[in-house]
Parts: C-alpha cells; sequence; structure tokens
C-alpha cells in the first residue's frame, strides 16, 4: 500500500469514528460510585446491636443506577451487606431468609423497585444493623467490612438486557467496599 493510500485510510477511519453516534452502555463500572460507612460511635458493649450508615455517591460525569439493599428477585438476595472480621482474620457473616413473593414481571417493574437513578454528585443513604450477639462475638477490636455489589450481566436474559438497554442510563456493575474499626467493650455486671 503506497503511502497516499495509507493516509486516505487512516483520515476516512477518523471521520468514520467520529461521527458515529456514540452507544449507550447498559452497565457501568463500580468505580463509578463511591461507597462509605460510618457508626454513630466507635465503641460499643458486647452484645449490643450497631446500626452501620451507608452512603452510595455517584462520582462519575453521567447518571447512572445503583441499587437499593435487597433484588427483588425471588429468592431475593442482598446488593448491600455487611460482616465482623476479627484480628485473626476470621469473618463472622451473617445470614439472610425471606418469604418470596412474585417478583415484578417485567425488568423496568423490577428496576423501579430494585434500583435508585443518582445524577453526578448525588447520594443514596441507608442502614444495616449489626447484631453482635448473633455471633457471639468477645470484647476487642473488630474490623466492620461492608459490600454494595451491583448487577451481573450475566444474570439477565437476552430479552431483559435488551430492556435494560432502552433505559436512561447505565446500571452499576461490579462491587465496592468499605471499612471501619470498631471495639467491643465487657459489660457491666
Amino acid at each position: 500500500m503506497k503511502w497516499r493510500t495509507r493516509i486516505q485510510v487512516g483520515i476516512t477511519y477518523i471521520l468514520l469514528s467520529t461521527s458515529l453516534p456514540a452507544q449507550k452502555e447498559t452497565f457501568a463500572p463500580a468505580n463509578d460510585v463511591s461507597f462509605s460507612i460510618s457508626t454513630e460511635r466507635h465503641s460499643y458493649k458486647a452484645g449490643e446491636q450497631i446500626t452501620l450508615n451507608y452512603t452510595v455517591t455517584n462520582i462519575s460525569n453521567k447518571s447512572l443506577y445503583v441499587p437499593r439493599e435487597w433484588e427483588v428477585t425471588c429468592p431475593a438476595g442482598p446488593h448491600a451487606w455487611a460482616w465482623f472480621e476479627n484480628s485473626s482474620g476470621q469473618h463472622f457473616v451473617g445470614g439472610f431468609a425471606g418469604s418470596c413473593s412474585p417478583s415484578p414481571k417485567t425488568i423496568s417493574e423490577r428496576m423501579s423497585k430494585e434500583a435508585v437513578l443518582l445524577r453526578p454528585g448525588e447520594h443514596l443513604h441507608g442502614t444495616f444493623s449489626l447484631d453482635t450477639k448473633l455471633f457471639g462475638l468477645k470484647p476487642g477490636t473488630y474490623r466492620v467490612e461492608a459490600s454494595l455489589t451491583g448487577w451481573t450481566e450475566e444474570k439477565f436474559t437476552d430479552v431483559e438486557r435488551s430492556e435494560l438497554a432502552r433505559m436512561t442510563s447505565p446500571f452499576m456493575r461490579g462491587e465496592v467496599r468499605d471499612s471501619i474499626r470498631v471495639t467491643l467493650i465487657r459489660s457491666p455486671k
């Protein structure tokens, strides 16, 4: 190929690629959001319930759907979850259970219950209750870890993915985590 032809092919490629409309992504990476957790205090009595606050912030420059706490599928699974880790790295993770009610019929109905649209800079706030009595946690320092997990493209049918693609903004995929330290103290007798 002569150098003039190569230049013409290169220019044609550049012109075509810049003139094509931008493809809307159905799923956006988890690093488009920040996820942070906090507690009212850093110290609790062993056996006391801890309220964990979390905040999801859209740090991207586009609107994005983020998950609420639970999937509305049957059986439901958590999008947001928290657990304890002791100083030796052992995890204390609670289980979950619930009754099933019929899932919404369309993906739009499901996402109207399961997803929240956040514009750039907007926040979603929520809470967890962590029961230190459930695991028989002894006095000491623990790390509370929490995660927010988005949607997995493979869990949707082709028809559902097509419907999701027609919605106004992409959906968070992947996972973001945060952790804090809390100290459990002995209860006075």
